[in-house]
């Protein structure tokens, strides 16, 4: 017989387990509609931002007018133990669903898992998808993309390079807004260096062939590029965009095509040098002490109301980047005030151009000057410290001397112009010519004109070894930036081609987060253990130098045919031994201590994320419990009350 009270129990042992199911139900239930009423609903909280697409994109996205197809290509299963690939691919996955959710339909995104040896795989190839290989037996593992529009244009990355990450939105975005756009604006090119690839220098033999440089490339990308070459004589009409490199020797004809060019109104960027390294390093050793790598239009430039300094170089003694010189044994590290490392402070941070970018690494660079009587203005966009100064030519032009330089530094306190915007209106530099009948005859020629010119003082800032580091990735060549300056220059073209939503996208954050705090501590604990070491071998150098001495002079008594040190030595000796022990615990008191610090970072990290915040969200779960408890407790007793 069941008693009331053992029923009572089981009762509620039913209606215990009943709730308990009713919960899981619920749960189940509002994660599964939250995630069909929110699927869209996303809160970033990264420091850059990283999963929020920037305005820029918008712009793009919003015209698009057809389908875009974003096939990405990525080794899931390969990928398993792997996790810094497989954080990345998530990171790519996340993003480009941003993409998706923002374009209402006009873009699709598949995903593709490439297993080895089969179909996938087989299309991954036939796109020219890079496959990284990852074992014997010959499996590869594939991360990029293969985007298409309606009519069929294809645009694909190869692999998704982990050290690209800051320009991973900027590369989505041009795929996009190219396959958007697929007509190109074409860009008319004129350089007498080998941008485009070809002889490494003038009368070099047939092996001396060098590939494209890659900004060329990256040009390519956005820009139908026409080789002018260094001796054209006109410039197409259908020409949007002109960029000069380097150009040398050039007669009136071609010196009155850029003129008119500029006075059309269209964009033109020049690269002027007044010490080119890059084209003195491509020619034969025994030309360099004799040949003057420099490119000089002022004769132009000082019609407009501005010039290059003609045969002077820009040194700075505080961003100067530091260089080894000297040989074995005798190696050291010094400032050479003619390669510059420019930061933020040294870059214009109200131009486009400019205002997103973080580092800057230029060469041997000459300095840009309005005229006396000039009407132009000039808006720097690159510039030296105000701790620098104008070096000739002449003093590196055999062999430079670091040291020599460094020396003979005297600061104009002042900052010069290394890369500047021109706007104004620009007066034609052959209107005296055309009123004078003399050389140049044209029936249509313009006067004067608004114009908008960039000019950078320097060739260098172009070059693939300025600017990348390349490295071996599975047998393939894979240059990594290290500086800014591919950005800057797109950002320039881009600017002056009216083409400019996507600059803000080149430099954006990178979703690893550095130890900052750590870094910091290591590196300070390394500098302090660098001059401790460097104390420790000047003392033993100058122990050793007082026992040399002593044995020169001091009488050394034999016993037993075995010699015997003086007092003299011996002292000597035990305060030699002394000074290394005590200086070696030093060297470990710094160790102990940098561990010490960084353990404690640690532990408190651990107590911070195990233990506080937990207890923290514990606390204020019941507070916000109590509080509404009050709430509904207040009123029920003003229902009752009523």
């Amino acid at each position: 017989m069941v008693t009331s009270s053992n029923s009572s129990t089981l009762s509620n042992k039913w209606l215990i387990n009943l709730s308990i199911i009713c919960i899981i139900i619920l749960f189940i239930s509002l994660n599964t509609l939250s995630n069909q009423l929110f699927n869209s609903a996303r809160i970033d909280l990264t420091q850059d931002n990283l999963y929020t697409l920037n305005q820029s994109t918008y712009e793009v996205i919003e015209n698009i007018d057809e389908p875009i197809t974003l096939r990405l290509f990525f080794s899931d299963k390969l990928s398993r133990d792997i996790p810094s690939l497989r954080e990345y691919g998530q990171r790519v996955r996340e993003l480009m669903e941003e993409y998706v959710v923002g374009s209402n339909g006009n873009i699709i995104l598949e995903r593709v898992d490439p297993e080895p040896f089969t179909d996938n795989e087989d299309l991954a190839m036939i796109f020219g998808l890079q496959g990284i290989p990852l074992s014997q037996a010959g499996e590869k593992f594939y991360f990029g993309l293969v985007a298409s529009n309606s009519t069929d244009d294809i645009s694909v990355i190869p692999y998704f390079d982990q050290s690209r990450e800051s320009y991973l939105e900027y590369d989505l975005s041009r795929i996009i807004n190219d396959l958007a756009n697929p007509k190109k604006l074409k860009l008319g090119m004129a350089s007498s260096l080998p941008i485009g690839g070809g002889l490494a220098y003038p009368g070099a033999p047939s092996t001396e062939f060098v590939k494209p440089w890659i900004i060329y490339e990256r040009l390519s990308e956005l820009f139908e590029v026409i080789n002018l070459g260094n001796a054209f004589r006109s410039i197409p009409e259908n020409i949007d965009l002109l960029m000069l490199v380097h150009p040398k020797n050039l007669d009136e004809e071609s010196k009155y095509a850029i003129d008119q060019f500029i006075m059309t109104g269209k964009g033109v960027i020049f690269f002027m040098d007044p010490y080119s390294e890059i084209e003195r390093n491509a020619l034969p050793l025994e030309q360099r002490r004799t040949f003057i790598p420099s490119s000089n239009l002022n004769s132009l430039f000082k019609k407009y109301g501005f010039f290059v300094e003609p045969g002077m170089i820009v040194g700075d003694r505080i961003y100067g980047r530091q260089v080894t010189i000297g040989r074995p044994p005798n190696l050291r590290v010094t400032t050479y005030v003619l390669w510059m490392s420019l930061d933020k402070q040294l870059l214009n941070p109200n131009d486009s151009v400019t205002n997103e970018l973080e580092t800057i690494l230029i060469n041997t660079s000459g300095a840009i000057e309005l005229t006396k009587d000039s009407s132009v203005q000039l808006e720097p966009l690159l510039t030296s410290s105000k701790d620098s100064m104008l070096i000739e030519r002449f003093k590196i032009q055999f062999r430079p001397d670091p040291t020599l330089l460094l020396s003979e530094f005297i600061p104009v306190n002042r900052n010069l112009n290394l890369a500047a915007r021109i706007t104004g209106n620009f007066k034609s530099a052959y209107n005296d010519k055309i009123e004078n009948n003399e050389t140049i005859t044209n029936a249509n020629h313009i006067a004067s004109s608004q114009a908008n010119i960039i000019v950078f003082a320097d060739t260098d800032i172009l070059a693939n070894q300025t600017w990348n580091q390349s490295q071996d990735n599975f047998g393939r060549e894979v240059f990594n930036p290290i500086a800014d300056n591919g950005s800057l220059i797109i950002n320039a073209v881009e600017a002056l081609s009216g083409k400019g939503e996507l600059i803000a996208l080149r430099s954006r954050g990178i979703s690893t987060r550095p130890f900052i705090v750590v870094a910091e501590l290591t590196r300070k604990a390394e500098t302090a253990y660098r001059e401790t070491e460097q104390r420790l071998q000047k003392e033993l150098k100058n122990t050793e130098q007082k026992l040399r001495n002593l044995q020169r002079t001091a009488s050394v008594e034999v016993k037993e045919s075995a010699p015997i040190l003086s007092k003299e030595h011996a002292d000597t000796l035990k305060v030699y031994r002394e000074q290394i022990i005590n200086i070696r615990k030093k060297l470990r008191d710094v160790q102990r201590e940098l561990r010490v610090d960084i353990e404690k970072l640690g532990l408190f990290l651990k107590i911070s994320n195990i233990w506080l915040m937990p207890i923290i969200v514990f606390f204020a779960s019941i507070i916000v419990f109590i509080l509404r408890r009050k709430k509904r407790i207040s009123h029920l007793e003003g229902i009752r009350n009523r």
